[in-house]
C-alpha cells in the first residue's frame, strides 16, 4: 500500500459505518414566493425539484448585441493531428467513472489502436460541425455538499456530471487548442487566473496582495469586492458563450464546436 492508498484505508476506518446502498437525500423542502413551504417525498419530486435547483433556465432576453462586429480570427484551424490524440489520451485519469456509455478511459490507454480510428472521426465532427446525438447525454450525480447543517435543503448538494468518455477525449483536445491559441496570442488579460496552465490559486493571491500593499504605501484605501458565482458551469448562457469567444478570435471552427455540442443536451439525475 502506498501514495493515497494509505489516506483512503485510514479515511474508511475512520469514518462511521452506513448502509451507503440507500438513498442519502431526505425528504426535501422549499419556500415558494409567497412563504408557502413546499415537500419533495418520492424520487420524481426530489429530481424536479434539484434540477430546478441546479439548472435553472436561461434569462428571457439576451444581453448579446444583434449589431456587434466581430473581429477576424486570429489564426486557421489545422486538423488534430495523431501526436495531439495520444496526449490527450495519456493525460486521461484512467479509472475515473465514465458515463451513459460504460467506457472507462483506461480503454482507450489499453487499446493505442482505437487511436487510428478516432482521429478522423474527431476531425470530421470538427470540420463538419456536427456533434453525435448519444454524446449529448450524461448522469449527473447529486452529492452532499460536507458540513451542511439541514440536507432538506437543495442548496446542500452539488451535482457532478459524468460524461461519455468518447466526448469528452474530443472536448479536451478543442480546450487545449483553445488554450495554446489564447496564450500564444495574449488574448486575456493579465489579471485572470482561472484555468489557465503555469497560474494557480497561489499566484492569484500573491497578486492581490502585492496590489494591497503597493496601495497602502501610497497612503490610499483599498477596497476588494468578492462575488460568488453560484453555479457558473450548469446555468452559462450558451450565446454569451459563444458571444465571447467570437470577441477572443478563436477560430471558427472551436466557436462552432462548442455551439454545436451544447445544444439539446440532457442529463438523468
Amino acid at each position: 500500500m502506498a501514495g493515497n492508498d494509505v489516506w483512503i484505508a485510514s479515511k474508511y476506518i475512520t469514518n462511521p459505518g452506513g448502509d451507503r446502498g440507500k438513498s442519502c437525500i431526505p425528504t426535501l423542502k422549499t419556500r415558494s414566493s409567497d412563504g408557502n413551504e413546499t415537500l419533495a417525498a418520492t424520487n420524481e419530486e426530489k429530481s424536479a425539484l434539484l434540477a430546478h435547483t441546479l439548472f435553472p433556465p436561461p434569462p428571457a432576453t439576451s444581453s448579446v448585441p444583434d449589431t456587434y462586429q466581430y473581429p477576424e480570427p486570429v489564426e486557421e484551424w489545422t486538423e488534430i493531428t495523431l501526436d495531439q490524440l495520444t496526449a490527450a489520451v495519456n493525460k486521461l485519469s484512467p479509472y475515473k467513472a465514465p458515463g451513459p456509455d460504460g467506457i472507462a478511459n483506461i480503454v482507450f490507454q489499453r487499446c493505442r489502436q482505437l487511436s487510428n480510428y478516432l482521429l478522423p472521426l474527431f476531425n470530421a465532427a470538427v470540420k463538419l460541425c456536427t456533434h453525435y446525438d448519444p454524446w449529448r447525454e450524461s448522469v449527473t450525480v447529486i452529492l452532499r455538499k460536507p458540513g451542511k447543517p439541514d440536507y432538506s435543503v437543495p442548496k446542500a448538494y452539488r451535482p457532478i456530471a459524468l460524461l461519455n468518455t468518447t466526448a469528452k477525449l474530443l472536448s479536451s483536445i478543442v480546450t487545449d487548442r483553445a488554450s495554446y491559441i489564447l496564450e500564444a496570442h495574449n488574448l486575456l488579460p493579465a489579471t485572470h487566473f482561472g484555468g489557465r496552465p503555469g497560474r494557480t490559486m497561489e499566484d492569484s493571491l500573491h497578486l492581490l496582495e502585492s496590489t494591497i500593499r503597493n496601495a497602502w504605501r501610497q497612503g490610499k484605501v483599498v477596497s476588494a469586492l468578492f462575488l460568488d458565482i453560484e453555479g457558473a458551469f450548469p446555468n452559462a448562457v450558451t450565446k454569451c458563450l459563444i458571444h465571447n469567444l467570437r470577441k477572443k478570435r478563436l477560430p471558427r471552427e472551436i466557436i462552432d464546436y462548442v455551439e454545436e455540442m451544447l445544444k439539446n443536451r440532457r442529463t438523468k439525475l
